[in-house]
């Protein structure tokens, strides 16, 4: 059957009510709008994620790691099974077209498509990025990973007619994994430019996805989840420390050109590009969870940890937040439950000073994780340095009485 190819959005509508071809009153609407962010990990637990999905009810769901039609997930289209249980309009931006090999695992196997979701109870508009920065190249390299595919990451953005108020601009993004921060930072760009530029039409946003950011921990020594020259520059803190600092802290009033990723100490061909540097700047994004605590994977049983699902809004007044799948039973991703409501621009002013907040915390910090470690190797080598001479005293004094 031929769903599609890379680059190319599906699309299925299965709400059982009319549209809303009109906004609902206030007193319509019980709740806020309850917004998910979930990589669901290919549906391996696709009815459990179903269930969990069915209970939350939300308005708006970005889900990541769309499976249709591969042998390892049956060869069935998740996308539309998602859409017609929970009766929901749906879009999916189609990111990889995964070749059957001999290369990949039972467990890996292809012969279908994989992508980026957005559904909602409302109508939609979809259109998606083709990332300007790709830092690994599938159809060259995939076979390397066992995973041959032809395509390229893409993120899915849709504008979502919401009963109540103007549109929210929705995006579900997945960046690269194979890679590090300079290849990361780069993808991300391309959406703080995509959300600048579309900012005036469509100030309401939620930018969510599962943005991969992870090279620290024992993925630092791994070429090939952490490389390039900040794979031990950044010692000291995880990556998405390092975003809220360098990136996510500098806004336009900031300067034009982010001046904290210019980096004289690297050779010039690893630097930054000019392009990066002027788009590196935050038009407003403000995300609810903790950048450190708020761990939203776990590997190797639980040596690597870190916040790679990201809950970006720009515009919203966040209400609640909490976590599912706590326990990664229902995928190796906890899933981000947003409750929200539009709000007026000066919301703006106050995430910037919580974000800002949070990057003077966090180096502080880190600098106080520094001087305890000083202080540890301090107080060993004082240990060590006594321990010798009072062994060097004890052997001295032995030599007398002999």
């Amino acid at each position: 059957m031929d769903l599609g190819l890379p680059g190319e959005i599906i699309q299925y509508d299965f709400r059982r009510s009319a549209p809303y071809a009109e906004p609902a009153a206030a007193s319509d609407i019980p709740r806020p709008l309850r917004v998910v962010q979930w990589n669901i990990e290919r549906g391996y637990q696709l009815e459990a994620v179903i269930a969990t999905l069915q209970r939350l009810d939300a308005d708006i769901l970005c889900l990541q790691e769309i499976d249709i039609c591969n042998q390892r997930s049956g060869n069935t289209n998740h996308g539309l099974i998602i859409a017609e249980r929970l009766g929901l309009n749906c879009g999916i931006a189609i990111e990889f077209q995964e070749l059957a090999s001999p290369l990949r695992t039972p467990a890996q196997q292809g012969g279908g498509l994989h992508g980026n979701a957005i559904l909602s109870k409302y109508d939609m508009n979809f259109r998606a990025i083709q990332h300007a920065h790709q830092p690994y190249n599938w159809p060259r390299d995939g076979s390397l990973l066992g995973e041959p595919r032809l395509g390229q990451r893409c993120t899915l953005v849709a504008e979502v007619a919401v009963p109540k108020g103007p549109p929210v601009l929705a995006y579900s993004a997945h960046l690269e994994c194979f890679t590090g921060i300079v290849g990361r930072t780069g993808q991300l760009c391309d959406l703080l430019l995509d959300s600048r530029e579309s900012a005036d039409q469509f100030p309401h946003q939620l930018v969510f996805g599962d943005l991969n950011t992870f090279a620290h921990s024992l993925a630092r020594f791994s070429p090939r989840y952490a490389n390039g020259w900040y794979r031990f520059r950044t010692l000291g803190m995880t990556e998405s420390e390092w975003w809220i600092k360098n990136i996510l802290s500098w806004y336009p009033e900031d300067g034009a050109v982010n001046r904290r990723l210019e980096d004289e100490d690297i050779p010039a061909e690893h630097r930054f590009s000019s392009g990066i540097l002027r788009s590196a700047v935050n038009p407003g994004w403000w995300d609810p969870f903790d950048a450190v605590k708020d761990i939203t994977i776990s590997n190797h049983a639980g040596w690597m940890t870190a916040k790679v699902d990201w809950t970006f809004v720009r515009q919203l007044k966040v209400l609640k937040h909490w976590m599912e799948n706590r326990d990664f039973a229902e995928s190796d991703h906890r899933c981000l439950v947003l409750e929200v409501e539009h709000a007026h621009a000066d919301i703006l002013e106050e995430h910037k000073k919580l974000t800002k907040r949070a990057a003077r915390e966090l180096e502080l910090r880190r600098r106080s994780k520094f001087w305890t470690w000083c202080s540890l190797v301090a107080a060993a080598s004082l240990s060590l340095v006594a321990f010798k001479l009072a062994r060097s005293s004890m052997v001295s004094g032995l030599s007398k009485a002999i």
